[in-house]
């Protein structure tokens, strides 16, 4: 049963009120608030929050802070007292503020703050005090809700083997001569570490090795999305083979957006070395350089990997341009925003899901963001990068965040059954 935290009332009256509420539709006036929280099953935590002993009818305000990284962050919202006395943030939604969905955890991931500040600073514990207020301000009830972060208990090493520019990420608490499933990593067209050693971080978090590289943008390597060589990846794949906590026959490779490509290839192509991929808002096409669209993205040898590349010109995509996607034998991991404005998500998902058999392949799971846009790989349950003023984003925060829920669901259901197999 989960863990629940009551801030407000005793259990004895907490019991009282809740009976009266089932036989009277309402608390009695003397029963004190309280703030109910429950941890969920799921990966990072999600929360049910449900606060009892309101007066039906009435107005209330619920607030969240939290000090992370010296940065302080809140959010408030609205909410009318439904009939009952009790507001469950998963069934009510706010009249007004910060978020505008039933969503208990809505109140941690729209939170702001002022000024900059650094993504990674939610990866580690924090607080976040929430309470409940009415009229100019009078506090009916209030608690703490600790958070374990996006990636606790996470050992990190950098890694330039073989002339990597690479972070290795291992649960700290990895049992000696343990071989679980691994994940390569590595982001899309913002180029460098950031966004692949950050995935890394949450992989292991969740219990799974992973290592993050750079494939163009870090010293000694393309400037640009231009003619990349795909050895960079093979090396990082067979450095990651030879680490002895990682299980060979379940390595995965993770890509996003422009990586998501290179994910499906290796997947395709290198099935002696990934088991599967897992491309959120990934194409499965070999799409033109970038910024320069008329050289290709990809070398091997040298050579193009393709003859032909996807340009933004192409009203028809060239049949040279497609990844073998139906050969992977393992599983594939999509997700896309209806509200992608930086391309088509949704139909490069479409063409990757029809090619390998339809909606109905048990080997292809799908996100499908309606009103999320294109920052939907990011880990779920904190502010960044989903579209909240001062941000960068595009589709809604609420539309963003579930489309994330959903991924990483996904993300730990295939890790896990794959480390059942292993």
């Amino acid at each position: 049963m989960p863990a629940r935290r009551r801030a407000g009332a005793t259990a004895p009256q907490l019991a009282l009120c809740l009976a009266l509420a089932a036989s009277l539709g309402a608390c009695t006036p003397g029963t004190d608030p309280s703030i109910e929280v429950s941890r969920l099953d799921g990966p990072f935590a999600p929360l049910e929050v449900v606060v009892t002993g309101l007066e039906p009818g009435t107005q209330v305000t619920l607030e969240a802070e939290a000090v992370v990284h010296a940065a302080r962050f809140g959010s408030a919202a609205t909410f009318d007292v439904p009939a009952g006395g009790t507001l469950d943030l998963a069934a009510d939604a706010p009249r007004s503020g910060d978020w505008s969905t039933a969503d208990p955890m809505a109140p941690i991931w729209s939170m702001t703050t002022a000024g900059r500040w650094d993504p990674a600073a939610w990866d580690e514990p924090f607080d976040v005090e929430l309470k409940v207020a009415v009229g100019a301000g009078e506090v009916l009830a209030q608690t703490t809700l600790s958070r374990p972060g996006t990636a606790p208990d996470v050992t990190v090493r950098v890694v330039t083997d073989a002339g990597l520019v690479a972070e290795y990420a291992v649960p700290a608490d990895l049992p000696a001569g343990e071989e679980r499933p691994a994940v390569l990593v590595f982001g899309g067209s913002e180029g460098g570490l950031s966004s692949g050693s950050s995935t890394a971080r949450w992989l292991a978090g969740l219990g799974y090795p992973a290592l993050g590289i750079s494939y163009f943008g870090s010293p000694g390597q393309p400037p640009g999305l231009e003619e990349v060589p795909v050895e960079t990846f093979l090396d990082a794949l067979a450095w990651l083979h030879e680490q002895p906590e990682v299980d060979r026959e379940t390595v995965m490779a993770f890509g996003v957006s422009r990586g998501g490509e290179m994910a499906l290839w290796l997947a395709a192509e290198h099935p002696d070395l990934v088991h599967g991929a897992i491309a959120p808002v990934g194409a499965g096409r070999f799409v033109c350089g970038y910024p320069d669209t008329t050289v290709p993205a990809w070398t091997l040898g040298g050579a193009p990997l393709s003859e032909e590349c996807l340009s933004s010109a192409d009203a028809v995509p060239p049949p040279e341009t497609a990844i073998d996607v139906a050969s992977i034998a393992g599983p594939v991991v999509l997700a896309c925003g209806t509200q992608d404005t930086l391309w088509a998500s949704c139909g490069f998902a479409d063409d990757v899901q029809g090619r390998r058999a339809g909606a109905d392949d048990a080997t292809t799971l799908r996100v499908h963001g309606d009103g999320a846009g294109h920052f939907v790989a990011w880990a779920p349950y904190v502010p960044y990068y989903l579209g909240l003023p001062g941000e960068p984003g595009d589709g809604s925060a609420a539309a963003n965040h579930a489309a994330r829920v959903q991924l990483w669901g996904h993300v730990a259901d295939v890790l896990s059954a794959l480390r059942g197999t292993s």
